[in-house]
């Protein structure tokens, strides 16, 4: 009875004694978006922000922060790693998933649940306020900071590639004047420059030709409106020196007219011919006129050269041309791209700025529970009872087993194999009554005592407070 009294109130000091837990829950709501555009999501899904806030929040430096700000485990001696386990152990962070949600709806998650243990209900429904609090304020917060990092690089990426076209194109420019001639897409005009510079050409020709004949005809003196030229040397004399008699009545003796003509005089008497200075000068500008047809030939001939080679650089011309149309439209297509994304984030943050997209409220705050939950004390109380009553049990057969004594017939005739012939009740003297009296004293006062530690360890004990502690992140305090 010793035994069973000592491990009886040893189980119940061990139960009140071992941590109060209390377990407050928090619920976020994730409310859809407003507009909901399936062919547009520019954001993350919920369930992938929520596992990284969840990263987020439980980090060491965080998981610190929190607990130096709520003074959890003051006075335990506990490492920080310890209180770290132990914190992230006590929080849970669960995940609601969306049963039969449209697909175009863009949530995967309908709900967020966050349970919390602490030594105290007041604690706890703090400790989940404020995670629940702290969830949605980095929600918003990465977002935001999400979708301007986003925009951002959008924005450096657009005017990139628009230098990147700008370049291009003044590369293509540049490339397209100096194989003009070459361009694919300029060769049906090619074409018809070919054409009409061989028309010019023949058309020079054929003026050649008709100079050439009216020089033959001017020399011969068959030229139309020319006169008639001196066909023998008399009569070329005889009007060289009529135009000599009359020189020498207009002019003074010293005049370069009358010297020409003296000169040509004496050629004549020598046996020489002399043409007329008015067929001289048109020979000499039919001359010019050729020099001129010819010169017109020659560039004509040169510019048909140069359309010719460019023409022989056609094919490679073509090559790279296709291959910088490519680069082009590859660029453009990315420019368009870049903007229609721009437009997106945009929108998306016009929208986040007017609350009309996907976002977390908080549906439910923690308030204290009432009663503490997953203490064990009961149980702990029973099992310390048992094994206690187990443990007395023992020790009771132990002792009976080291002193034996035959207290019927029966066991005296398994003992013995005799039977008794007289059984007499055995009569206590005086020092056995008053040994039986001690006992029973004792079991009294024993019972008694053991009723009134378990009303005091219960509790209900007027006056007197309970050694009992209130939880693992508590000081440890009664």
């Amino acid at each position: 009875m010793t035994i069973l009294a000592i491990g009886i109130l040893g189980a119940l000091y061990l139960a009140v004694t071992s941590p109060r837990v209390y377990e407050a829950v928090a619920v976020i709501q994730i409310e859809a978006p407003a507009i909901v555009d399936s062919t547009n999501d520019a954001g993350l899904p919920a369930a992938r922000r929520v596992q990284l806030i969840e990263q987020r929040l439980m980090v060491r430096a965080n998981v610190l922060d929190v607990i130096e700000r709520h003074q959890l485990y003051v006075g335990l001696p506990l490492s920080e790693n310890a209180k770290i386990a132990l914190f992230r152990g006590s929080t849970r962070i669960e995940s609601v998933q969306a049963t039969g949600r449209d697909p175009t709806s863009g949530a995967s998650l309908v709900a967020i649940v966050i349970s919390v243990q602490a030594e105290t209900a007041q604690k706890a429904a703090d400790l989940a306020n404020d995670f629940a609090d702290s969830i949605i304020g980095q929600d918003e917060a990465s977002r935001e900071a999400r979708v301007q990092e986003t925009r951002e690089f959008l924005l450096a990426e657009e005017r990139r590639i628009e230098r990147e076209l700008d370049a291009h194109g003044r590369r293509m420019a540049d490339y397209n004047t100096q194989n003009e001639d070459a361009l694919p897409s300029a060769q049906e005009y090619i074409q018809q420059e070919l054409t009409q510079l061989a028309e010019q050409e023949a058309a020079l020709d054929r003026e050649i030709m008709s100079l050439d004949r009216e020089r033959l005809a001017v020399r011969a003196g068959d030229g139309m409106g020319l006169g008639r030229t001196v066909s023998s040397l008399a009569q070329q004399l005889r009007v060289a020196e009529l135009e000599l008699a009359q020189a020498r009545r207009t002019f003074s003796a010293d005049h370069p007219e009358i010297a020409r003509l003296e000169a040509n005089i004496s050629r004549l008497s020598e046996g020489g011919v002399s043409e007329p200075s008015g067929i001289v000068q048109q020979v000499q500008l039919i001359d010019t006129q050729l020099q001129q047809l010819r010169q017109q030939i020659a560039q004509i001939s040169a510019r048909q050269g140069e359309i010719e080679r460019a023409r022989a650089r056609t094919p490679e011309v073509r090559r790279e041309v296709e291959q910088m149309t490519r680069e082009q439209m590859r660029l453009q297509d990315r420019y368009a791209e870049t903007s229609r994304r721009l437009a997106e984030v945009e929108m998306l943050q016009s929208l986040q700025e007017n609350n009309q997209v996907e976002r977390f409220v908080v549906l439910e705050r923690a308030v204290p529970p009432e009663y503490p939950a997953l203490s064990g004390r009961k149980k702990s109380a029973l099992l310390g009872g048992l094994v206690t009553l187990m443990i007395a049990g023992g020790v009771a057969l132990l002792l009976d087993l080291r002193q034996p004594v035959l207290r019927s017939s029966s066991q005296f005739i398994a003992a013995t194999g005799l039977r008794p012939v007289v059984e007499l009740a055995y009569v206590p003297d005086e020092k056995d009554l008053l040994t039986t009296r001690i006992t029973w004293y004792y079991l009294a006062c024993l019972t008694v005592a053991t009723l009134i530690a378990m009303v005091w360890l219960a509790g209900y004990l007027p006056g007197v407070p309970s050694p009992g502690v209130v939880g693992p992140m508590g000081s440890g305090g009664a």
